[in-house]
């Protein structure tokens, strides 16, 4: 993964409405010298104008939802999936919830605002906020799924556009299903304060339609018992939504930036902080200098103020004025295909031809992060840039120092020098009676997030010792790092390190060294130093007829890191964000909980799952252990998506070298060609493969399911008579017949 040299890094906090413009207009103009890196927890980010429409059953969830992974990918920048728990202004650096850190020259905000539970004492037991929306959703779901057949009692507290659109949207839901609801809107004042009367007439209305019961002038508290009560009576709901009143998150405070009474951070005209000119703000999470709404239409209004004055403050070009709009057209959802349009004055109009206006509108906004989603303008390389070869090659040591200062590898008994002796080579005084089992895996990142890279470069090299059912001991790095500033350049080699150490510290493997050199594209690898008792070694020579093939991990990370990297530019490849969050979970998953979970299980013979594919690597075991393997293809489990991809025409590079191993396969009936593909995939971190005695097979199973392993048998070993026979039988029929 190329990207033009840089010299400084833009991060942005929060992937809102805002920040998903902003990256949109960066991507059809980049700033030169900029990397752009984008911190979010959520790979999909809600529209909310849509959220109500979601919760009715209107849309599913990739109408409503920027993909972020794919706007990160057109834009050029950078996504980490983490939370922000810190900022320190002083030291430009985050605090990350994966335990990292990330260095800034500038930083944007837009991490939206938090539900104000202070009328209940901020104790949020037996209420559900509406903000975040990712995690609402999911309760959401979980509620109609926990109600079935039952008569649901609901109520929602606060009756502005928000929770008034919910209460509609979930009372549609279940009439649309012919399901009774009790479903309760309270507020302390009127129903849509701030909207003309005719308005809330209209809306009044459709709540009695829906059989949704107003409570105005009505407070909701909670007792002395903790119990939530509305006015003098009880709240009688199994399910409270807070819809009223945001205050700012409290990592905003608690950074030292200026901030409101309610925790929102200043801003200026120009949408910078007012403590900070290298921070900017945007959306619900700023403070503007005149009180704004916390309406979604000013944030979308806001980003392209916000594109330019970035680009100017670090250009060192005047900053523009954001001027908010005085009057905006409102549009609210109203239950059914239904809704109430208004602009400021008494008018306001109503209806399903409203709702279509409205539809068109949203849908041509989220139109702009999916089919119209530009793909990034590549700055001219620098063609004066000279880059040596050699040990002119290698990295600054300042860069080096700075990098490697704060790390703390495991410390392990044995190692006499190790990264922090600053000797030529490592020093390791090797246990008697022990094998020493070593192994070395490099290749270029398949991801520009160096933390996160680096865990799955570790566990990837790591994964040939769980194979051979070794103890990994020592490892040495050999890092690539992209053509940056030298300042980027270490915090690029402190973030890949510190994922890298990370992982081998978790696996009791203590890093002593490693080479450092700068080129075209970040890559890493590790040499890794495994111990093991001799006659406890695993190896593909010993499978014997009748074992079990047991697969820990689902195929597809080939066909889906391909999708990553051809997707922007390629509008024929439907890529789903989703789809490469699951593929990352399982990367990261070490095969030594596979390992350490099948001790005592006697193991015929072993392998890990990766640049070979499945068929690759069963055909190395069928070769050495001179058995034929057969394969129940439906039994394999496959990572969301893969097959969608494969008929798209996504495939790896190495795909087609690996279906040459298909010659030595046998198709009794024949096996769909895509499915064949997903056989072939080469993998990333694979899975391990076993081979075990078939009375072993359902305990093997359920002590890797113990160890939260979703293992699948698929197949057995079968004697290969006669010699010639195939090395694999590939079975696919439904009945599991292997």
């Amino acid at each position: 993964m190329i990207r033009p040299s840089a010299h400084y890094d833009l991060v942005f906090v929060g992937a809102g409405h805002s920040h998903a413009l902003v990256l949109r207009m960066l991507a059809m103009k980049p700033i030169p010298g900029v990397r752009l890196t984008l911190v979010s927890p959520d790979s999909l980010s809600a529209y909310s104008g849509m959220l109500p429409g979601l919760i009715a059953g209107h849309y599913d969830l990739n109408d409503t939802h920027v993909d972020v992974y794919r706007l990160c990918q057109a834009s050029g920048c950078r996504f980490i999936q983490a939370s922000v728990t810190q900022i320190d202004p002083q030291q430009r650096q985050l605090q990350l919830s994966d335990g990292s850190q990330l260095d800034y020259d500038w930083l944007s905000l837009d991490v939206g605002a938090t539900p104000d539970l202070a009328p209940i004492g901020n104790d949020s037991a037996g209420v559900v906020p509406v903000k975040p929306v990712a995690s609402f959703y999911t309760r959401w779901q979980q509620l109609c799924h926990d109600t079935g057949e039952q008569t649901p009692s609901l109520a929602v507290v606060g009756a502005g556009a928000g929770g008034t659109e919910m209460a509609l949207a979930m009372a549609q839901y279940f009439q649309a299903r012919q399901q009774p609801a009790e479903i309760q809107l309270i507020t302390g004042g009127d129903l849509l304060p701030g909207f003309p009367a005719t308005v809330r007439d209209k809306m009044r209305k459709r709540l009695t339609a829906h059989h949704v019961t107003l409570h105005t002038d009505t407070r909701v508290s909670r007792d002395g018992q903790r119990q939530l009560r509305m006015d003098n009576q009880p709240l009688a709901a199994q399910w409270v939504l807070w819809c009223t009143g945001v205050r700012g998150l409290p990592l905003l405070t608690d950074s030292g930036l200026d901030c409101d009474p309610q925790g929102f951070v200043r801003v200026n005209d120009t949408l910078q902080t007012a403590s900070d000119a290298r921070i900017f703000a945007a959306g619900d999470c700023a403070a503007f200098p005149t009180s704004l709404p916390k309406a979604g239409v000013y944030a979308v209004r806001q980003a392209r103020t916000l594109a330019d004055n970035l680009r100017a403050a670090i250009q060192g070009q005047p900053l523009v004025a954001y001027r908010p709009q005085s009057r905006f057209l409102s549009l609210l959802s109203a239950g059914g295909k239904d809704a109430i349009a208004s602009r400021g004055g008494k008018l306001s109009l109503g209806g399903h031809w409203v709702w279509r206006w409205k539809d068109r509108i949203d849908r041509a906004f989220m139109a702009k992060f999916d089919q119209h989603l530009p793909t990034m303008i590549v700055p001219p390389a620098d063609t004066d840039a000279l880059h040596c070869a050699g040990c002119g090659a290698k990295v600054g040591s300042n860069a080096l120092h700075d990098a490697l200062a704060h790390l703390q590898p495991v410390v392990k008994q044995g190692i006499e020098a190790g990264v922090d002796a600053a000797d030529d080579a490592a020093i390791i005084d090797w246990p008697a009676g022990q094998r020493l089992v070593q192994s070395l895996d490099f290749f270029p990142a398949f991801i520009d997030e160096p933390y996160l890279f680096g865990r799955i470069a570790a566990l990837h090299s790591l994964s040939d010792l769980y194979a051979m059912n070794a103890r990994p001991h020592s490892a040495l790095a050999n890092v690539t790092l992209p053509w940056h500033h030298p300042r980027l350049q270490g915090r690029d080699l402190q973030r890949m390190m510190a994922g890298a150490v990370r992982e081998l510290n978790a696996a009791g493997c203590t890093l002593v060294g490693g080479h450092t050199i700068e080129g075209p594209q970040m890559a890493a690898g590790f040499t890794v130093n495994g111990q093991a008792d001799p006659a406890q070694l695993w190896h593909k020579s010993g499978a014997r007829h009748g074992d079990r093939l047991i697969l820990t991990k689902p195929l597809g990370s080939g066909v889906q890191l391909a999708a990553l990297m051809q997707s922007p530019g390629n509008a024929d490849i439907t890529f789903h964000g989703p789809w490469l969050e699951a593929t990352l979970r399982h990367l990261l998953i070490s095969n030594g909980l596979a390992q350490q979970a099948l001790q005592g299980i006697p193991v015929n013979a072993c392998t890990d799952i990766t640049g070979f594919g499945l068929l690759g690597h069963l055909y190395e075991i069928s070769q050495q252990s001179d058995v034929t393997l057969a394969v129940d293809c439906h039994n394999v489990p496959l990572l969301p998506g893969t097959l969608s991809l494969i008929r798209q025409g996504v495939a790896s590079t190495l795909s087609d070298a690996n279906r040459h191993i298909l010659m030595q396969c046998e198709q009794p009936k024949p096996v769909d060609d895509a499915l064949l593909t997903a056989l072939c995939d080469p993998q990333t971190a694979g899975g391990l493969l076993f081979c075990l005695p078939a009375d072993y097979a359902r305990q093997a199973l359920q002590q890797l399911d113990q160890a939260g392993i979703a293992a699948a048998d698929i197949g057995k070993v079968l004697v290969k008579s006669p010699p010639n026979h195939a090395s694999i039988l590939l079975d696919s029929s439904h009945t599991g017949s292997v």
